[in-house]
C-alpha cells in the first residue's frame, strides 16, 4: 500500500492577487517520470571537474621542456628539435611529444617569454594558460642545460608558478638519468620506507645548531612517529662524513635530509673550489668524500634534500651582493665564488643524478641560507614547516616532488608582497627600513632553493 502523498503544494502563485495555495494531485502513474535518468542538461550547468595537479600526465596539467636557443640555427632545426641530446628528444617524444620552449637570452623579455617553435608563437610565463595545448604552459617543467646556458634566474621566477627541475648532464651521465627517468627507476635499490637524516652541530652559537633545530629535528620528529618509516638520526658530534656513508650503505634509503655548512673553498684555488662546491661539511669541518660515498653506496632510486650553503651550485652574480659589509667573510666567501666558480651545478648533483643507477633528483640551495630565513626575528617563531610538510606529507603522499614543495616557494610572493607594503611606508617616511631587509632577504634565500632532476619524480609507497 503507497504511502506517498497524492498531492502536492509549490511555493509558487500564478497572480499576485490570487493568494491561495498552488497544489495539485500527482499523475495517475507516474512511474515512467520517476524512472527516468538524470536531467539532460545537468552536465552543461557547470565546468568540468579541475585537472588533479599531481597527474603530469593530464593535459590541463601537463609536462613540458625549456632549453637553451642558439642564435642563428635554423628554424627547422628548432621546431623539430634535433640540436638535442638524443636522450633528451627521446624522453620529449614518450612523454606524448610534449612541447618545448626556447630560452632566447637576446629576447624581448627573455625571463617572461619563451618561444614554443612546434606552435610558432612566444608563449608568457606568467599568466598562460596551464597545459599542453599550444599557448599554453604545463605546470611541471624541466630546463636542460647548464645554468650558463639557461640562467637559474628564470628558474627562480618559473618556481613562483609551476614545478621546475634542471637536469645539467651530457653523454653516458645523461643516458642513464633519462632511461631510468622513462623506467620509473624499475629495479631501485632505495628502500622508500627508510630515511636516513644527518645534521651537524658546531655550537649553539654557529647557524649548524639553527639547522638541525629548525629543519632536521623536526622532520625526524615526524618521520619518527610513523611506523611505516624506519628513520635514522645522526646528528651532532656523531654527524660524521664516515657516520652518514655508513648510514646509506646500511639503509639504502629513499630519502636523505642533510643541513650542515657547504664547502665554497679555498677561495685562492679556483679549480679546488669548484671541485668542493656545495660538499656537506661534517662535525669535524671535514668535507664529504663523493668518490668514498659511490664507493659504499648507490644513490639509484634516492631523493636528497641538501640544507647547505651553494649545495646545489653557484651563480656568476650573487643575489645577495650589495647585502654585506665587501671586508666581511661572508662577502669575500659570495665574491669568490661567483668569481671562481660562476654559473653551474654543483658536482655532487652531478654525481648523483648521472651515476649508473642514478638518484632520482636533488634539492639544495644556489647561495648561503640565512638565519633570518629559519626564524621569525621578532618571535623566534621557526618558518621552515614547509620543507618538513614537503618531505614528509605530500612526498609520502605520492606527491610528485615539484608539487611537494610549492608551498615552500609561494612564500617567495608573500614575502615580496610585505616587502612592497614597507617600502610603500618607508617612501612615506616610515621607520621599517630593517623590515625591507627582512622580506627582502627572506624572498631571496628560499627563491634560491631549487630542484636538480625532475620535477615529477615520486617515492614508489610500496618499495
Amino acid at each position: 500500500m503507497s504511502t506517498l502523498p497524492s498531492t502536492f503544494t509549490v511555493n509558487a502563485i500564478m497572480r499576485e492577487d490570487s493568494g491561495g495555495i498552488v497544489r495539485g494531485a500527482v499523475a495517475g502513474d507516474a512511474r515512467p517520470w520517476a524512472l527516468r535518468g538524470r536531467i539532460g542538461y545537468e552536465a552543461f550547468l557547470r565546468p568540468e571537474p579541475e585537472a588533479d595537479l599531481k597527474n603530469w600526465r593530464d593535459p590541463r596539467v601537463g609536462w613540458g621542456l625549456i632549453v637553451a636557443e642558439t642564435p642563428g640555427m635554423n628554424p627547422v632545426v628548432l621546431q623539430t628539435n634535433a640540436d638535442l641530446p638524443q636522450p633528451i628528444r627521446d624522453l620529449v617524444t614518450a612523454r606524448n611529444n610534449a612541447p618545448v620552449f626556447r630560452f632566447r637570452r637576446d629576447g624581448s623579455d627573455p625571463y617572461n617569454l619563451l618561444r614554443d617553435y612546434r606552435a610558432g608563437k612566444d608563449v608568457t610565463v606568467s599568466g598562460s594558460p596551464r597545459g599542453t595545448a599550444p599557448g599554453a604552459m604545463p605546470y611541471y617543467l624541466l630546463i636542460y642545460g647548464a645554468p650558463a646556458q639557461v640562467p637559474w634566474g628564470l628558474q627562480y621566477v618559473l618556481n613562483n608558478t609551476h614545478c621546475v627541475g634542471r637536469l645539467d648532464l651530457e653523454g653516458d651521465a645523461l643516458q642513464n638519468y633519462v632511461a631510468a627517468l622513462m623506467n620509473n627507476w624499475a629495479g631501485s635499490a632505495a628502500k622508500n620506507s627508510n630515511v636516513v637524516i644527518w645534521a651537524t652541530d658546531h655550537s649553539p652559537a654557529d647557524i649548524t645548531h639553527l639547522m638541525r633545530d629548525a629543519v632536521a629535528r623536526p622532520i625526524s620528529e615526524a618521520m619518527s612517529h610513523d611506523t611505516d618509516l624506519k628513520t635514522t638520526y645522526i646528528a651532532g658530534q656523531a654527524a660524521t662524513g664516515a657516520a652518514l656513508i655508513q648510514g646509506l650503505a646500511a639503509q639504502s634509503p629513499g630519502l636523505i635530509v642533510t643541513t650542515s655548512h657547504g664547502m665554497t673553498g679555498p677561495l685562492d684555488t679556483p679549480l679546488e673550489l669548484t671541485a668542493n662546491l656545495g660538499l656537506p661539511v661534517d662535525s669535524g669541518f671535514r668535507k664529504l668524500d663523493p668518490a668514498a660515498l659511490l664507493q659504499a653506496w648507490n644513490p639509484a632510486g634516492a631523493i636528497w634534500y641538501s640544507h647547505a650553503c651553494c649545495s646545489a651550485g653557484s651563480d656568476a652574480r650573487s643575489l645577495f651582493q650589495g647585502l654585506l659589509d665587501p671586508n666581511s667573510d661572508p662577502a669575500r666567501v659570495l665574491n669568490g665564488v661567483a668569481a671562481s666558480a660562476g654559473a653551474r651545478v654543483a658536482p655532487l648533483p652531478r654525481t648523483l643524478l648521472g651515476a649508473m643507477q642514478p638518484a632520482r633528483a636533488f634539492i639544495g640551495h644556489i647561495e648561503p641560507t640565512f638565519d633570518w630565513t629559519l626564524t621569525q626575528p621578532l618571535t623566534g617563531q621557526y618558518l621552515t614547516a614547509p620543507i618538513r610538510d614537503a618531505l614528509y606529507n605530500k612526498l609520502y603522499n605520492g606527491f610528485p616532488l615539484g608539487h611537494a614543495f610549492r608551498d615552500w616557494f609561494q612564500r617567495v610572493g608573500e614575502l615580496s608582497s610585505l616587502q612592497l607594503q614597507r617600502l610603500q611606508e618607508y617612501n612615506a617616511g616610515g621607520d621599517v627600513a630593517d623590515q625591507l631587509l627582512y622580506y627582502q632577504l627572506s624572498s631571496r634565500d628560499i627563491g634560491a632553493m631549487v630542484i636538480i632532476g625532475d620535477p615529477t619524480v615520486t617515492l614508489d609507497l610500496l618499495h
